[in-house]
């Protein structure tokens, strides 16, 4: 058998980072691009930037438009990192996983929760949207990468261990912001501030989970191929 026939293991260490930098730059970032806008504009004002507030915070919808754009950088870097060659089809599901997610009832849990208890506190609101949100995207997405490896195994496995990771590590930046004072709900712009440092946590920890996980996947799956050619 040649080297060609067998390729050389992966080093799943060196996926688990790589994985979570990519996340982290390719979706964490540009997730939460209006709120570090907004950050960066509290601490220095540049003029140039304030038009680009006013247009994001008038049509929400091109934030999400900006994090699909993004996710094709992140499908690029991921197909490299899993050595699965056919990376544009990752970014086919990374953008049916984020659209899916954004128009699931699931993004709007603060709404759903405000309709039946409109005294809950804000701080505890905000946390359950954030888990439906974050926990939305993650499944669908790791759903729609199992598809295209066309095993419903590795749907189930990839979206919902990406999911419960990435909605851990919102919990934490949560609590950890809780218990250095900064809540959301109390002014100083806490929402935004936890918000921003949110998207970049469960990114990075999703992501190293994703990419492992779905590594793992592509790897067994050549390895099946090169066993019945």
């Amino acid at each position: 058998m040649s080297t060609l026939q067998h390729p050389k293991p992966l080093n799943y260490v060196r996926v688990a980072w790589q994985s979570a930098l990519a996340a982290g730059l390719c979706l964490g970032l540009p997730g939460g691009l209006l709120l570090w806008l907004i950050l960066f504009q509290q601490i220095r004002r540049f003029a140039v930037i304030q038009p680009i507030l006013h247009f994001l915070q008038a049509h929400g919808l091109y934030s999400i438009y900006i994090l699909v754009l993004s996710s094709i950088l992140w499908s690029y870097l991921l197909g490299r990192i899993s050595r699965y060659h056919r990376w544009w089809w990752i970014a086919v599901a990374s953008a049916l996983g984020i659209f899916a997610a954004w128009f699931s009832p699931l993004s709007n849990i603060d709404g759903i929760l405000y309709n039946y208890n409109p005294t809950l506190p804000i701080h505890l609101n905000y946390a359950a949207s954030m888990v439906g949100l974050i926990g939305s995207v993650t499944l669908f997405v790791g759903l729609a990468y199992g598809l295209i490896l066309r095993s419903l195994k590795a749907a189930l496995t990839i979206g919902l261990t990406t999911s419960f990771i990435s909605v851990l590590a919102l919990l934490i930046t949560i609590f950890v912001f809780d218990r250095l004072g900064i809540r959301v709900g109390t002014g100083n712009l806490a929402m935004v501030r936890v918000t921003a440092v949110d998207l970049i946590t469960s990114a990075l920890a999703g992501g190293m989970v994703l990419g492992v996980e779905f590594s793992r996947f592509v790897s067994r799956k050549r390895e099946r191929f090169i066993q019945t050619a």
